[in-house]
């Protein structure tokens, strides 16, 4: 994904509503060098191409896993998946991060809202619209909420869905990090109703990541795999 342009969009004839989902990603070079430096990641400052290619399949053939449904997004970042969630016909919508990512997933969000006349930056944390729907009804409720992995007050407050969306969220993390995000996922989803879609990029050290995959595995059982069309580097489990 090119990380130069200010704005991504994305564009599917599923889509519901006028336009395309248009996320702003972070193009100062400058950011990226003081967050590293302070110690932070900045991955999530950009739209990365598990999103885009997931966003694909749940409109090409996902659908039915979003509409109507209660939907958070996990390590949201710029909040793209998430938002076409909301567009797919969710009956809402829940974008979570670290609250260092809030005001970029806060400024998406109002980007993306047409009821209201909202705008850039006219948008709080909570109750929301996006355009979810050709006629004009059915509105999206879409909320922005801070959520680290494995905090449990967040955890708490947040409740639990009916599908939860994490998309390439894996990125050099080390095993207590990556067993609170399988933890995360578990809570948030709905006993014995809710699903689990994680989008996956495979690079060079997957196996770093097996022990995320060996958590997931205790609190899931065995995934269902799909691979994305294309024959990228990104592959889809599901979880229940």
């Amino acid at each position: 994904m090119n990380r130069n342009v200010e704005v991504v969009s994305f564009s599917h004839q599923a889509l519901r509503g006028v336009g395309a989902v248009r996320v702003f990603q972070n193009v100062d070079p400058s950011t990226f060098e003081n967050i590293a430096t302070a110690g932070h990641d900045a991955t999530a400052r950009w739209v990365w191409g598990a999103a885009t290619a997931t966003a694909d399949w749940l409109c090409d053939r996902g659908m039915e896993w979003i509409q109507g449904k209660r939907v958070v997004e996990i390590g949201a970042g710029t909040g793209l998946l998430g938002l076409v969630a909301a567009r797919l016909g969710a009956s809402s919508v829940t974008l979570t991060d670290l609250p260092t990512e809030l005001p970029l997933l806060r400024r998406n969000l109002a980007a993306n809202v047409t009821s209201h006349g909202a705008g850039e930056g006219a948008c709080a944390d909570r109750v929301e619209s996006t355009n979810s729907s050709a006629d004009g009804g059915g509105h999206c409720d879409v909320h922005v909420e801070a959520c680290a992995w494995g905090d449990e007050q967040a955890l708490a407050a947040l409740g639990t869905f009916d599908v939860v969306l994490c998309s390439d969220v894996l990125y050099q993390n080390d095993e207590n990090t990556q067993g609170a995000l399988a933890r995360t996922m578990s809570r948030l989803s709905a006993p014995r109703s809710g699903r689990v879609l994680f989008s996956y990029h495979f690079r060079e050290n997957i196996i770093a990541d097996t022990p995320f995959f060996q958590a997931v595995e205790g609190l899931f059982g065995d995934p269902v795999q799909h691979t994305v069309a294309g024959g990228g580097k990104e592959g889809i489990w599901f979880f229940w």
